[in-house]
């Protein structure tokens, strides 16, 4: 839904087929019953800014982040009109500075190596108060292994 940014996820098919090796493999995706409990430590990785309005990284880059209390970013984000649903899972860093950012979008949110979230939206970048929020993959197992 481009209005509420819920079920902001897709399936992507290739008409060529990727060679897999030591470096490059499929990621594992989370399952319907993985459940991430608050301040979890997550990685994010993307080539997007590194603050708000900058530039696109040239390489790819990644970020240690936590979890973020479900409630605490729903009550945060309801106070600029935005509705964090279950389908939603915020992680960013406690006292901000750490975050997704502009031209992630798409990219993943790991848990040990495990894909959990994908990168979705913000209100800027690294706000303490907005965590950056990404798409719940556990919520969508069922649908990605029928769509993929």
């Amino acid at each position: 839904n481009s209005r509420t940014m819920d079920n902001d996820i897709a399936v992507l098919r290739s008409a060529t087929t990727f060679s897999f090796n030591n470096q490059v493999r499929a990621a594992s995706i989370a399952g319907a019953n993985y459940n991430l409990a608050d301040n979890q430590a997550v990685w994010a990785a993307g080539w997007g800014t590194t603050s708000s309005g900058g530039s696109s990284s040239e390489q790819l880059r990644h970020v240690q982040l936590v979890t973020i209390n479900q409630n605490t970013c729903r009550n945060n984000y309801a106070t600029r009109g935005i509705a964090i649903t279950d389908n939603m899972l915020c992680s960013g860093w406690p006292n901000g500075g750490r975050d997704q950012c502009q031209g992630d979008s798409g990219g993943p949110l790991y848990h040990n190596g495990i894909v959990v979230g994908v990168c979705s939206f913000g209100i800027g970048c690294a706000q303490a108060a907005f965590p950056g929020v990404n798409a719940r993959v556990s919520r969508y197992t069922s649908w990605i292994s029928s769509n993929a």
